[in-house]
Parts: structure tokens; sequence; C-alpha cells
């Protein structure tokens, strides 16, 4: 049964590679990207390698941020309103 934990997300390592080559294709420097971002440039690689399983933490980020990854709201965590206005009520 170790393998049903191992894949949570079977097709996360394809959309990583899907994501290192938009890299490529673009021309998009990956430590740029990271340092712009406040991300570790080791734990990039690692999620663009395949290597995480980005199911928490820095490395789940990292993945959103790549669109690897849906971006979800934690359990009993209000969704952040994004309707444009600074204080979220009307003028």
């Amino acid at each position: 049964m170790p393998n049903e934990v191992a894949n949570i997300d079977g097709g996360l390592p394809a959309r990583a590679i899907t994501a290192r080559e938009q890299f490529i294709a673009s021309g998009t420097n990956v430590s740029e990207w990271a340092r712009e971002r406040g991300f570790s440039l080791t734990l990039v690689h690692q999620v663009l390698s395949g290597r995480r399983r980005c199911i928490r933490g820095d490395s789940h980020r990292i993945a959103v941020a790549l669109g690897i990854k849906p971006d979800a709201t934690a359990p009993g965590v209000e969704p952040l309103h994004t309707s444009g206005r600074a204080n979220g009520h009307g003028s």
C-alpha cells in the first residue's frame, strides 16, 4: 500500500515536465523566477523535476505558482475575495 500514498497526485510529475518545458520555450530563467517570488531555487528545481510531492508548505506554494496544482483554500479558512476593493466594503 505504500504506492497509494506516493500517488496522491499521479499527474503532478507530468505537469511539472510541462512547466519545465514552458520555462525553456519562453526563455524564462528559473533562478530569476524563484528569486522574484522568494522561493528557494533548490526547492523549485525539486518541484520541476517531480522529486517533491507538493502537498504542503513551500513546495505546494511553488506548485501553485507554477500552475501545476490548483490553488485551494485550506479547510476552515475563508477564501480571499479578489473584488479589487482594498477593504472589502463598498464605496
